[in-house]
This record gives structure tokens, C-alpha cells and sequence, in this order.
């Protein structure tokens, strides 16, 4: 992979002509007005690779029918940017290769990326299934996934954000990330939910007589001291203007992350927790919360760098 780590941060967007890319375009178009960097559209057709008899691997060429669509889509795209009154550079891109990997290429830690929740898949221009799976799991960026809003159109600045966290490094950076959110928009709130049971090894009345929580209550009192010491390290300025709720719950994360999602705007976890192994909690948590969230949903990568670009001049 290409090395361009010291680019200017961007927002990327995937497009292919399908519905859900279109609203797609719509957040990460709001995104790069709000973060004042450039806007870079991409259209990646998959072509198959061959290899002929005592030849190396080579890419087919794509017809001509289908780069003419393609370049149409992003024509429309570009022209549709500049519709929502966004004043930035809008480029456009045609890769020859699977959309996850046109993303990933094209991106580095200080960027954005946003797709549409499915694609045309039958083309083989899909931008989610399969492909919303390997970017959230390996991209160095942020990643926004625009879920179908049920016959709304999603909210360009998401005044209402739920983040989900648990103690890890990378729940801290999706909080941050989520707080950002927030950022110069009105009446903006944040819902942020820990799930944590923890057992405790005291007998109930010793625990009590020392000063101490019952045991019932010892997860909430842990939880409440631990989300509170997260945004603390968030830091006044980022929490600044911004109504904060701490929901603390012993039901499973993706329920409680869903039934607070539902009335927002936008749900932000981290691509991995407090298990460690990044794909499980995909898999566990983010995966589950991709696949049936029905409003946008952001995922931190471990170690994003990047996070403090909304809003700058």
C-alpha cells in the first residue's frame, strides 16, 4: 500500500449509482463542509483478473459501456456535491479494483470514509456486505456506514449521537470521536452507554459495612465511575456545550446500543473493546450493531490518528 500518510486529511465516499450510496454522498458531503477538507468521490469497478498460458496474472480490461456508467455516476455525484452548497475541491476517482481495497488505498489515519449501507452487488460495485466488513475491520480511518433511514432523509449534522465504551483505548477514541460530532452544531446531546457486569468476591453485608455499594449495585457504581473518568480525559473543551447522558446498563451492549440508536442520529463504537482480538469484537458487538442499526453507524479504528479535525480552519 502506498505510502501517504502526510497527505491532508479528506473525506472519501463510495458511490454506484444505488440509493444507499446517494445518501452516503449526502453525510460525507456535510462531513467535509464541516471539517473543511476536500471531498473525494469513488467509483471502484471490479474487474475480474485472467491468466493465459504461459503468462503472469493480469487484470481484464473493463467495456467501454461499463466505464462510461461509471464516469457518469461520478459526474452526477461531483455535480450533486456541489448542490448541497459545499464550497471544498470535489475530486473523482474510477479504480480497478474491489471497493474495500479502492478505500483503503486511497485513505490514511487523518481521513474519513463513508459508505452506503448495501450496493449494487449483482455488478460487483457493492459498497457494504462483505466490503462494510473488511473496511471496518482494516481501515486506519474512521469509517461512517449510512443505513436506510426508513423513508427519512438522514440527518446531516447528527444532533443526537449514542457511542458505546468500556474502559478500552479505542472506546476512549470513539468517544472523542463522537463528541466531535457535536462540535459547533445546536442543542447537540450524546448518549453514551456502558454495559458491565462485574462480580465481586466480598460477601454482601461485609461489602456494606465497609462503606461500599451493595453488590447488586457494584456494576452501576463502577460503570458510572468509569464512563465518568472517560470523559473527564475527554477533556472540558470537547465536552463543552454539549448535553451528556451516562447510560449504565447490565443489558447486553448491542440491545442497549440499539434501543438508544434508534432515537438517534448516529451510533459510534470502537473496532475493538476490552476482548483485545479486533475481529471478535467485530463479530461480538460492532459487527451485530453494523447489520441491524437503523441509523448511521461510525467505527474508530484502534490507534486512529485524526480524531479533532471537525470544525477546524
Amino acid at each position: 500500500m502506498v505510502d501517504n500518510t502526510a497527505a491532508p486529511s479528506k473525506v472519501l465516499v463510495g458511490v454506484d449509482g444505488s440509493s444507499p450510496a446517494q445518501e452516503a454522498l449526502i453525510w460525507a458531503t456535510a462531513q467535509a463542509g464541516r471539517r473543511n477538507v476536500p471531498l473525494v468521490v469513488v467509483y471502484a469497478l471490479s474487474v475480474p483478473l485472467a491468466q493465459l498460458e504461459n503468462t503472469g496474472v493480469f487484470r481484464l480490461a473493463p467495456s467501454d459501456t461499463a466505464v462510461a456508467h461509471a464516469e457518469h455516476v461520478l459526474a452526477e455525484a461531483a455535480e450533486h456535491a456541489r448542490t448541497q452548497r459545499f464550497t471544498g475541491p470535489v475530486e473523482t476517482l474510477l479504480a480497478l479494483e474491489k471497493p474495500a481495497v479502492a478505500l483503503m488505498r486511497q485513505s490514511t489515519p487523518a481521513d474519513l470514509v463513508v459508505v452506503g449501507s448495501r450496493g449494487l452487488g449483482a455488478l460487483g460495485t457493492a459498497f457494504l456486505g462483505s466490503t462494510s466488513v473488511r473496511l471496518v475491520a482494516q481501515a486506519t480511518c474512521p469509517v461512517i456506514v449510512v443505513h436506510g433511514t426508513r423513508g427519512r432523509a438522514p440527518s446531516t449534522e447528527p444532533r443526537r449521537t449514542v457511542v458505546g465504551v468500556d474502559g478500552s483505548e479505542c472506546s476512549q477514541r470513539a468517544l472523542v470521536f463522537a463528541l466531535e460530532q457535536g462540535a459547533g452544531t445546536a442543542d447537540a446531546s450524546l448518549v453514551v452507554v456502558n454495559s458491565m457486569e462485574a462480580p465481586t468476591p466480598f460477601a454482601a453485608q461485609s461489602l456494606v459495612s465497609m462503606g461500599g455499594p451493595a453488590p447488586d449495585r457494584l456494576p452501576e457504581h463502577l460503570s458510572k465511575d468509569l464512563v465518568a473518568d472517560m470523559i473527564a480525559e475527554a477533556g472540558e473543551a470537547t465536552t463543552h456545550a454539549i448535553d451528556i447522558t451516562v447510560l449504565c446498563t447490565r443489558a447486553d451492549p448491542v440491545e442497549a446500543l440499539l434501543a438508544e440508536g434508534a432515537k438517534a442520529d448516529l451510533v459510534v463504537l470502537g473496532s475493538r473493546g476490552r476482548g483485545g482480538v479486533r475481529g471478535l469484537f467485530l463479530g461480538s458487538v460492532s459487527q451485530r450493531v453494523l447489520r441491524s442499526a437503523s441509523v448511521p453507524v461510525a467505527i474508530v479504528p484502534h490507534g486512529v490518528r485524526g480524531v479533532g479535525t471537525v470544525g477546524k480552519d
